[in-house]
């Protein structure tokens, strides 16, 4: 049996916060990955996964007690909330992998800090990891708070029976400065950012992105069109073509419902059906009216905010309301070089002309991508600080190494 997860801070969502956006973020997806997870700390929302231990609460009226004490000589109060928080926390996390957010490095609550130390010599069968958003020796006003004698030691107390994680390789440098840590002994995970972190995906376009496993291509290209001759939607096939023979992994997503006007829309989907097989790209190209997903212009709009790049291939057009959407929302619009969609665009989108070829048109769309600093930055985001890829590939593993060696696992 996998063991528990603990990840403990000193408060927890919805207080608001940098580290307590990564404690929730964390359990989150580590609870979608099957793992049985458990918040902890001294403030946040008890139940639904989190519990209270008032006394991690570096604001707790004792534990500010007890810092007040030592700096006016007195360590007993210090160790005495120490031990009361050691004795709650001994059986909570007896057996589990604790993710101890900052506490280690930090003092915001001396007890707290005095406590681990303590569990951390009972030998409580525990896997420690000491995630590191932050070092106190970095921080000259929160350093001063603490008197020079054992708890500033603490600070400086490496464990070997602990796993070392730096949040950046800056955070990592520190810890092998202050520590004396071996560089080597600290892994660095980033935090990470989504648009579901950011709370701008509603449930419909969420389920989308999960169900063509949207992050795991480059480039995404959204063609938010109807299905119908006149869009020319061979072209955007063809472009998904020629990008995959470029060494890309493009998504073409094609998110309108067949024109409702006209029954030959039908066969023409299944012509592009058709061409999409015989290109080998059936996995590249979506036609979410395929799937039976009618998109809310909400959706539509989320869509937008999750891809590369707009393109349309039309050969005709009465206006261009969807490079006016783009343009409104900073999404790089690929479009036919046709008067309505001119007349919206000026000399902003980038233009190909309806008959060009696809290797063309996907030239033309990897070189505006990597000339584009806001393109550059967005695929960086997304391949180095994705949640979900964060978690799946650096944090679930690391876990599971825990839970399997019962200690701290060899870094690279």
């Amino acid at each position: 049996m996998a063991p528990r997860i603990i990840l403990l801070h000193y408060t927890a969502p919805p207080v608001v916060g940098g580290v307590e956006s990564v404690v929730g973020t964390q359990a989150r997806l580590l609870r979608q990955a099957g793992h049985e997870v458990w918040v902890v700390a001294g403030r946040g929302r008890h139940g639904a996964g989190c519990m209270l231990v008032p006394l991690l609460y570096g604001r707790h009226p004792e534990v500010r007690a007890a810092h007040a004490a030592l700096r006016r000589g007195d360590a007993g109060p210090v160790q005495e909330v120490g031990q009361r928080v050691a004795d709650e926390l001994a059986e909570l996390l007896s057996g589990s992998v604790c993710v101890v957010h900052n506490a280690f490095t930090m003092a915001k609550n001396l007890p707290l800090l005095w406590a681990l130390h303590r569990l951390v010599d009972r030998a409580l069968g525990c896997r420690w990891v000491a995630w590191t958003h932050d070092v106190v020796w970095d921080n000259p006003q929160e350093l001063a708070r603490v008197p020079e004698g054992p708890f500033r030691a603490l600070l400086r107390t490496a464990r070997p029976e602990v796993t070392y994680v730096a949040i950046t390789e800056t955070v990592r440098a520190s810890l092998v400065r202050h520590l004396g840590l071996p560089q080597a002994a600290v892994t660095v995970i980033p935090p990470g950012t989504s648009l579901d972190a950011l709370q701008v995906l509603g449930s419909q376009a969420r389920r989308v992105l999960e169900a063509l496993s949207w992050d795991a291509y480059d480039p995404v290209l959204l063609v938010p069109v109807r299905v119908t001759r006149r869009k020319n939607l061979e072209l955007a096939v063809g472009v998904a073509a020629a990008l995959r023979a470029r060494g890309r992994r493009p998504l073409v997503v094609v998110t309108g419902p067949l024109g409702a006007h006209n029954p030959a829309n039908a066969r023409y989907l299944a012509e592009l059906q058709a061409l999409r097989e015989s290109l080998g790209v059936e996995e590249h190209v979506v036609f979410l009216a395929e799937r039976g997903v009618r998109c809310s212009p909400r959706t539509v709009g989320q869509l937008y905010l999750a891809c590369d790049g707009v393109l349309l291939t039309s050969t005709w057009e009465g206006f261009g309301l969807p490079v006016a959407e783009a343009g409104l929302l900073r999404v790089p619009v690929f479009c036919s070089r046709i008067p309505a969609l001119r007349e919206v665009a000026g000399e902003d989108a980038h233009f190909f002309g309806p008959e060009e070829t696809p290797e063309a048109v996907a030239d033309l769309v990897l070189r505006a991508l990597s000339e584009e600093r806001a393109s550059r930055l967005r695929r960086r985001v997304r391949d180095n600080f994705g949640w979900e890829r964060l978690v799946r590939e650096r944090l679930v593993p690391l876990l599971n190494e825990l839970a399997k060696a019962g200690g701290a696992p060899t870094p690279e």
